[in-house]
């Protein structure tokens, strides 16, 4: 009953408030008829435990209704007071909230009459009953006729569309300026001022918030329009200030609805506004805010939004505000990977969080090494979800950590055992054909143990049996040679970075002979391979390759990696403020295909579409696109194809593109010689013996270009494991040779990779043992050189 008089309540007034005239509607509206049909509405949803016929009463009620709402308010709008505006916008709020809820509820009775009987014919049932309803004028008996109905949907449309209508009317531009305008009346919060009360939210705060509440609504009912409404609010810098003022007042204070809608507000529109934003406005002209704020805003965020992934919000608004959040923390953090404004330790999260993830990878590890416990193979849910959408709020050592647990589940579900090893035969002088051809048809089963064996050069089988060191120096070995841009596979950038050549099909050695697309694959097998055993392979990868490996998107930003005189020409262009007729620039590009120029449109008829002031951040972005995208897609697909048959993208999207280069490639920091000492161990040799003990003399002194040749001459890899030397495997060692004494320091020294193996001659002469070093790790070779 009490439901139905809500539905009564909604028609009646409707109607009454038609009827009269427009102040006095606004009289009605403020005093008298609103605030009672708000408190009705914000009734638990469990209410709506009538199914068809309420569900359908109310979104027509509320149809009606809202349009009388948006009829007063798109007439009296720009003479509206804030206070009359927050109450419009918290109204037409919550009934588009109510509406929603409306929708929910006959979806799942819908569902519930389909499943009993789907084959029955619509039935109708009308009941008459009568009603109190409280106007302006006193209580009201007012006949309302109660229909059930199971074909709702035909019923509901109408209604449905109604609603539609009447949010297409205030969801353009023009009303939502008219609508700002009148909130930046608001006056701004004081400097310093403390955190919003929850319960008891200021007048002013009311407005802003309510204004926030009803925005978040329209982006619901019109997806469509989001791009409308956000140009709308992040091109008025007034605007974002004014949120970003009201964001440090209320980012500590989480469970009120209107709190929560003005942080989501304010994390969209920024978001939205940071992808027109390049890096010299972000950095040099600090557009829109100084770098300092937008530190600030990382440490508000995080407080915000991570307590959400370890505590779930409860509330839709709360779910929006984590989602919007984690979106505008993942865009500053990108943006963080570019050029580094906050350091590694900025966006991590509590340490009572970050313990809760070591304890359970420890935990799993000490069941996993006691017999007599099971090691759970799943996380956390709350853990996997961090994972998957903020991972930088934990640690990249704990990520790693977190890589590796994932590997070793993987491996143990293989069966791996010595049985099912696969034996490889490869010709010294056809490393990549052979790799190829005895590898790439096993997919996934790549993951499993692979037993290299060489042929060398004269066509003999090389002695000895594969431990893991003879396939580290195929794929070594394939990745210096099928990499190199020679190869015809991969390009370079300016700063010698790789990524894939678009020209591969008519570039590469086998053409005609080999699909270019199908050894780019099998490159992302050998990569994917790699990581899987922890190889460190000699490969740097241009970043926005990286980030496509990643599954990100690229920015515009990354062209100046690529072309850094096509960047420059594009900033140029974009901020060109002349006659762009002068530019005589066309939606098209024109690059050069062995010495031949070739011209491709960027749109439909690009050619006949010349480039103007009002289409420019077009035309920027869709050239930028076409140079780091659209013309190396199907070889960065194919490359992906290859490389996630052995890696899970959810493992590796849990780094950012520089730290996936060194799970690639290893640390970018300096070779320690000490660590590298502590963990060194010796074949003939002793710690204490005297020719040890000068080797180490003399690389202490090396500078670190120098120390990273040694370690490349060794081990194929100039950079250091990223945990340390502890984690080298092989472990680096120092063998002694069968010289004689005499001969020992006119001997140079010499490497097995496969084996991390220095094979270092007895020298007692301090400078003949730098000599000998330096000139046989320049020279870069290792078994021949002696």
């Amino acid at each position: 009953g009490a439901y139905e008089g809500l539905c009564a309540h909604l028609l009646t007034r409707s109607m009454l408030f038609k009827r009269l005239s427009a102040p006095a509607r606004k009289v009605l509206w403020l005093d008298a008829l609103w605030p009672n049909v708000l408190s009705a509405l914000t009734k638990d949803a469990a209410t709506l435990s009538d199914g068809f016929c309420g569900a359908h009463s109310t979104i027509e009620g509320a149809s009606y209704l809202l349009g009388n709402l948006v009829e007063l308010s798109t007439s009296s709008l720009s003479t509206s007071s804030p206070k009359e505006t927050a109450l419009f916008a918290l109204s037409a709020g919550k009934l588009l909230a109510h509406v929603r809820q409306c929708q929910d509820a006959m979806g799942s009775a819908g569902e519930e009459e389909e499943m009993e009987d789907a084959e029955d014919e619509a039935e109708v049932e009308k009941e008459h009953m009568e009603v109190e309803v409280e106007t302006a004028a006193g209580l009201t008996r007012v006949q309302h006729t109660r229909i059930r109905h199971k074909d709702t949907g035909s019923r509901l449309s109408p209604a449905l569309a109604a609603v539609k209508q009447h949010v297409q009317a205030i969801c353009n531009k023009e009303y939502i300026c008219k609508l700002l305008d009148v909130v930046q009346k608001v006056p701004p919060p004081a400097p310093g001022a403390s955190d919003t009360p929850v319960d008891a939210p200021p007048q002013d705060f009311r407005v802003v918030s309510a204004t926030c509440g009803l925005l978040m609504q329209l982006l619901e009912f019109l997806p469509d329009a989001k791009t409308d409404v956000l140009n709308a609010l992040a091109f008025k810098p007034a605007v974002l200030s004014m949120l970003w003022d009201w964001f440090k007042c209320v980012s500590k204070g989480q469970g009120d609805a209107g709190a929560d809608s003005l942080l989501t507000m304010f994390c969209l529109v920024y978001n939205h506004l940071l992808m027109t934003v390049d890096n010299v406005e972000f950095y040099e002209n600090q557009f829109p805010f100084s770098l300092d704020q937008v530190r600030d805003m990382v440490e508000r965020l995080k407080a915000s939004v991570y307590n959400l992934y370890w505590d779930p919000p409860p509330s839709v608004v709360g779910k929006r505000l984590r989602a919007s959040g984690t979106a505008l923390l993942n865009r500053l953090f990108e943006r963080n990977c570019f050029k580094q404004f906050a350091a590694p330790e900025a966006w991590l999260a509590t340490d009572r969080h970050v313990s809760a993830v070591q304890s359970e990878l420890d935990a799993w590890s000490a069941a996993r090494l006691d017999p007599n416990q099971v090691a759970e193979d799943g996380m956390d849910a709350r853990h996997v979800l961090v994972l998957k959408n903020v991972p930088f709020a934990l640690p990249f050592p704990l990520r790693l950590r977190i890589l590796r647990h994932s590997i070793l589940l993987d491996k143990n579900k293989l069966m791996d055992i010595p049985q099912n090893w696969i034996p490889t035969r490869i010709q010294r002088s056809r490393v990549v054909e052979d790799g190829y051809l005895g590898l790439n048809a096993l997919g996934k089963d790549l993951k499993r143990t692979i037993q290299i064996s060489f042929v060398s050069q004269e066509g003999l089988l090389e002695a000895g049996i594969d431990g893991g060191g003879l396939f580290k120096e195929f794929v070594n070995t394939l990745s210096g040679q099928a990499f190199n841009p020679h190869y015809g596979l991969f390009r370079s950038t300016p700063d010698k970075l790789l990524f894939p050549n678009p020209n591969a099909e008519t570039a590469h050695p086998w053409q005609g002979t080999m699909d270019h697309l199908k050894l780019l694959e099998f490159l992302g097998r050998i990569v994917g391979k790699a990581i899987y055993d922890g190889i460190l392979v000699e490969l740097r990868l241009a970043p926005f390759f990286l980030r496509k490996m990643l599954g990100k998107e690229t920015y515009f930003d990354d062209l100046k990696s690529l072309d850094p005189d096509l960047y420059k020409n594009l900033m140029f262009v974009k901020n060109y403020k002349d006659d762009f007729e002068d530019l005589a620039l066309n939606f098209v590009v024109v690059e050069d295909h062995f010495g031949e120029a070739r011209t491709t449109d960027l749109i439909p008829n690009g050619s006949q579409v010349a480039v103007t002031a009002d289409n420019v951040l077009r035309y920027k972005n869709l050239v930028s696109d076409y140079w780091l995208n659209r013309r190396i897609q199907q070889q960065s697909q194919a490359f992906m194809r290859g490389l996630s048959d052995l890696m899970d993208q959810e493992w590796l999207r849990m780094f950012s593109p520089e730290e996936l280069q060194m799970i690639i490639s290893g640390s970018v920091q300096p070779v320690d010689i000490q660590d590298l000492r502590r963990h060194c161990v010796y074949g003939g040799y002793t710690p204490d013996h005297e020719s040890v003990q000068l080797f180490w003399r003399v690389v202490e002194k090396f500078t670190p270009k120098q120390r990273e040749e040694l370690l490349l001459f060794v081990t194929s890899c100039s950079r250091p494991p990223l945990l340390g030397f502890k984690e080298l495997f092989p472990a680096f060692c120092i063998q002694k040779t069968a010289h004689p004494a005499e001969e020992a320091n006119s001997r140079l020294p010499t490497a097995s990779t496969c084996m991390n193996l220095l094979k270092l001659p007895a020298y007692t002469s301090e400078d003949d043992c730098r000599e000998r070093i330096l000139y046989a790790i320049s020279a870069g070779a290792g078994f021949e050189l002696s």
